[in-house]
């Protein structure tokens, strides 16, 4: 049986959207992206919006992270976290 259209969702059938993706994450000398590296293709950062940093949940399993808002040289415009508990890098879309 088919669900109506505008029947409500349910937990079960919700999934996320725009999962972080690991990403390789070249540094400059002040230690900000100046390139990434994804599917084995390298793209330059072109021009950093902006930087910001999130800690939280200090009180269970730590979350601490570096984000910074970058254009890329093909025009693509997205968001990289370091997280700062291991050092990986991911890239989300905004």
């Amino acid at each position: 049986m088919v669900p109506h259209p505008r029947a409500p969702l349910r937990a079960d059938r919700l999934r996320p959207l725009n999962l972080p993706q690991p990403v390789k994450v070249v540094l400059d000398k002040l230690d900000l992206p100046s390139a990434i590296e994804e599917n084995g293709i390298r793209k330059t950062v072109d021009a950093i919006i902006d930087t910001w940093r999130i800690d939280d949940e200090w009180w269970r399993e730590p979350i601490a992270r570096r984000y910074v808002e970058v254009v890329l040289n093909d025009g693509g415009h997205v968001v990289l976290y370091e997280d700062l508990t291991n050092h990986a890098w991911f890239l989300q879309m905004p």
